[in-house]
């Protein structure tokens, strides 16, 4: 049976802990204060910086069944919306949300027949295997009205 040498292992972790800290301290803090963006967003800016992220809140929002074909609810930390203030790499809760907001508008318009929407959640990488997301989109197209 081979020698292991746990204190290289346990070096090695150390290493490891010590990138994961500098990666921290190198993170760019952006001052939200300062983006040229509309009064509406700057509130919500305030909102995140004053009650979600100190109080560690997080919006509960439901999705009605019209929207993806299901009722959801869907959780926005304040991670969420700065990344999407800043400009930032987005994930698939404000994707989601902006399908909502989305959906929301051409119901005003009555131009719903000529869109469809697939929970972004559901048919991302990490939902499943490649069969099941399939089946999923195969499976919403089927229930659209043909338009």
């Amino acid at each position: 049976m081979p020698y292991h040498d746990k204190s290289r292992d346990l070096e090695k972790q150390d290493e490891e802990k010590k990138d994961e800290k500098q990666d921290e301290k190198n993170i760019e803090v952006v001052d939200y204060s300062k983006l040229e963006v509309p009064s509406s967003l700057q509130s919500l800016f305030r909102y995140v910086e004053t009650t979600l992220k100190p109080q560690e809140k997080i919006m509960t929002i439901t999705i009605e069944k019209e929207v993806f074909g299901e009722d959801r609810s869907t959780f926005v930390l304040h991670e969420d919306i700065t990344q999407f203030a800043g400009v930032e790499e987005i994930g698939a809760t404000v994707v989601a949300l902006y399908m909502r907001c989305l959906f929301d508008n051409l119901k005003a318009a009555n131009m719903l027949n000529m869109v469809g929407f697939i929970d972004p959640a559901q048919v991302s990488v990490n939902a499943g295997s490649l069969t099941e997301r399939s089946r999923l989109v195969a499976n919403r197209l089927q229930k659209t009205d043909g338009e």
